[in-house]
């Protein structure tokens, strides 16, 4: 034996797996390694970012169309409604039957004028009501059934006051709903009553053109709309007199 190959040093050898320290390009790599779920993660959550701002979007634009769409089925179902100025010799049933084919359909009319409307009886040559172009189903429910008085021309309800002759109190009668086959004798009555003089007072309270007598309550009144149709309501439409006694008596006879 040489006596070199003696003396020498034994050699260690390196083992390699997986215990055996990693060099820095390793430990880098590892440490990459370890990140790239973290960082798989985090592209998820960022790719995910936009579509779920897509998605948002989206709902909102639907939402959007959706609001508009209903909108516009509101708009489109809303009550349309149109005005009518009342002519002489209208009625509501007339004027229902006009527009709605119905003459049942004026408490259509009725219930949507009931500011201007104080009695289905009592519309007046001149007024605006409104006519909805769709008529709400005739209710019969109501017992109610009115005259339907045809309206009549009014020249002005404001100067109707003060002192009136027989032309003005005949045209009053008519303006409050009064029967123009009645007008004239109601003007004499009134004459004979008042003399034509709307604060005329009786000696038992009785007030105005026609002397409606305090018994009647808020009828009784020196109002002239109201003292005529209070004469049109007491008399019954000029069908009945023999509440003044200027007519029993005949002293109404001649004076217009």
């Amino acid at each position: 034996m040489d006596s070199r190959s003696k003396h020498r040093r034994p050699r260690k050898l390196r083992r390699t797996g997986r215990h055996t320290t990693p060099s820095q390009v390793e430990k880098v790599a590892e440490a990459a390694g370890k990140a790239a779920p973290a960082m798989a993660i985090a592209g998820v959550l960022v790719a995910s970012s936009p579509a779920h701002a897509a998605t948002s979007a989206a709902a909102t634009v639907t939402t959007v169309s959706e609001q508009v769409h209903t909108h516009a089925l509101v708009t489109h179902h809303q009550v349309q409604s149109r005005t009518y100025t009342v002519r002489p010799g209208d009625t509501l049933s007339g004027i229902a039957e006009q527009f709605y084919g119905n003459a049942a359909d004026w408490t259509t009319i009725y219930n949507d004028n009931r500011s201007v409307i104080q009695d289905p009886n009592d519309i007046y040559a001149g007024e605006v009501l409104q006519l909805p172009n769709d008529p709400a189903p005739a209710t019969t429910a109501s017992t109610y059934t009115p005259k339907h008085v045809a309206a009549t021309v009014l020249t002005s309800a404001a100067t109707l006051s003060g002192t009136l002759g027989c032309t003005d109190l005949e045209e009053l009668w008519q303006a409050a709903g009064g029967s123009q086959s009645e007008a004239f004798t109601a003007a004499e009555i009134a004459m004979a009553e008042s003399g034509g003089n709307q604060y005329a007072t009786g000696t038992v309270g009785e007030r105005g053109y026609w002397q409606i007598n305090p018994d009647h309550g808020s009828l009784s009144t020196y109002d002239p709309m109201g003292n005529a149709k209070a004469a049109v309501i007491i008399s019954d439409d000029g069908t009945n007199w023999t509440p003044w006694t200027t007519y029993t008596s005949g002293l109404y006879i001649g004076r217009c």
